[in-house]
């Protein structure tokens, strides 16, 4: 099955806290349960978000499979340019790298800090997308510096390239620099209405990829107790402030998380919010809709999203 028109694409998110060893298995069960997207991420210090998706693509067939994100300061240019190169010519068309400035706390945890992140971000995603395209670069960046580089196997099919953001300086980087964002799971539709506006007006229309925590049941009062604490604790953590204000919140996200509001954020309650949660989403911008399981009972999660809710994304 394909998303129908005006339907966002579907997706679940890795948990890091999976074990990396069951990569393939819960690929093909993703894909045997009809979602069209598994997202792995590259947490410190989980797992390798390129060595988890070749894993991933290599287990399925036509399930795409995104990283997000790997962080600038752990990776060269021209040496990410070239691992992106051979996945994406192993798996054509099946995989989506994304980049980020890192989490500060990890970045400053291993010495790789920089003190112009966003300044790397855009050398590195300039970089990389002009070595995916086949060719030869020679740049004196502040922090990218390279010298007569062309890759010997660029992609036939050069993937999309997105950025792992929230702020409006990243959004307009991702939408000058890269064909994209990806926004995290505290994104309410008027966040993402917004990203989508920052973007596209600083380049041609991007692809948004949204994260959303996933917590249905039966009993609606008992996923949204679940689903309540995901999303305030990050409202509240000083690390999403646009996207805190964009959801009427106050950029310290103190403000009352209402039912409605946490059902426009969070793929929470009966099945039937879960429903107009991600369309909520695709209306205000988003091309994927990528879901968080709730902890504990996370296979449960997706497969009675995929049972109760998918069928009406697809044609």
């Amino acid at each position: 099955m394909s998303a129908a028109a005006g339907s966002p694409r579907l997706g679940i998110r890795w948990d890091p806290r999976w074990d990396p060893a069951a990569v393939p298995t819960v690929a093909r069960h993703v894909e045997e349960l009809g979602y069209d997207e598994l997202w792995m991420i590259e947490d410190c210090f989980s797992a390798g978000g390129l060595t988890t998706s070749v894993a991933a693509l290599g287990a399925t067939e036509r399930l795409v499979v995104g990283v997000g994100v790997l962080p600038t300061v752990a990776r060269n240019a021209a040496i990410a340019a070239m691992e992106i190169a051979a996945v994406a010519r192993m798996f054509p068309g099946r995989f989506v790298p994304s980049f980020g400035h890192g989490v500060d706390s990890w970045m400053r945890q291993i010495d790789a800090r920089p003190p112009r992140r966003l300044t790397l971000l855009q050398e590195t995603l300039s970089s990389v997308r002009t070595l995916l395209a086949g060719e030869r670069l020679d740049v004196e960046g502040a922090f990218v510096k390279l010298r007569d580089v062309q890759l010997e196997h660029p992609p036939e099919v050069v993937p999309p390239v997105l950025v792992g953001t929230t702020g409006p300086r990243g959004l307009e980087i991702a939408g000058r620099f890269a064909d994209g964002a990806v926004i995290p799971e505290v994104a309410a539709p008027g966040a993402v209405s917004w990203a989508r506006s920052l973007v596209d007006a600083a380049g041609r229309r991007g692809q948004i990829v949204v994260y959303s925590y996933l917590s249905l049941d039966d009993d609606r009062e008992a996923a949204l107790r679940a689903a309540r604490p995901l999303v305030s604790r990050w409202l509240v953590s000083g690390d999403f402030p646009d996207m805190a204000e964009q959801a009427g919140l106050g950029r310290d996200g103190a403000g009352e998380i209402d039912d409605d509001l946490l059902t426009s954020i969070a793929t929470a309650g009966a099945p039937e919010d879960g429903i107009r949660t991600v369309a909520g989403l695709g209306a205000a911008g988003a091309d994927s809709v990528v879901l968080l399981p709730r902890g504990g009972d996370w296979q449960e999660q997706i497969e009675l999203f995929a049972a109760r809710c998918l069928p009406h994304f697809k044609g």
